[in-house]
């Protein structure tokens, strides 16, 4: 991203990024890295979309594109998969005040396997974005992540057998 952009993309979001709340999410993993940095990659792959396809709206899309995974893993009572983007819309009416816009964004990023269907380009580019930001988290970060631990494991299985 250029550095016009980049300041661009600040001024839109730095409420949020100064959020405690917000904030908090550095400590929450998701993908193998902190679920801020996965919501904050969502948030600039839809900012360089938006930019690209010239969308009129692409400030509240983008604020809805970060905030899309705004919840803590202990506010999640079960099936996180599928009830996390209700928490995370609640949150983001709580603390942002969003717009039925954009909450839509947020209820429609697990299209096709959640309970709202998109109602807009916008939240199709942000569920597509937030698609295409796991994949290449998940085979970066995670999949290593995972096969590293199960290495040392068997490591230190042969070890003790010895």
């Amino acid at each position: 991203m250029t550095v016009s952009k980049e300041i661009e993309f600040n001024n839109i979001v730095n409420d949020i990024l100064k959020n405690d709340a917000f904030i908090d999410l550095k400590y929450e993993i998701h993908h193998g890295i902190s679920r801020m940095q996965h919501s904050l990659s969502v948030a600039k792959v839809t900012f360089l979309v938006c930019k690209k396809t010239h969308i009129k709206n692409y400030e509240e899309t983008i604020r809805a594109a970060l905030l899309h995974d705004f919840f803590k893993t202990n506010e999640i009572t079960s099936n996180a998969f599928l009830n996390h983007p209700e928490v995370a819309t609640k949150n983001a009416i709580k603390y942002f005040n969003i717009d039925d816009f954009q909450k839509n964004i947020i209820m429609s990023h697990m299209f096709p396997i959640c309970k709202e269907m998109p109602k807009s380009k916008e939240s199709v580019i942000v569920s597509l974005a937030d698609k295409a930001v796991a994949i290449y988290e998940c085979t970066k970060y995670k999949v290593p992540l995972q096969l590293g631990a199960t290495l040392l494991f068997l490591f230190n299985v042969i070890c003790i057998q010895r």
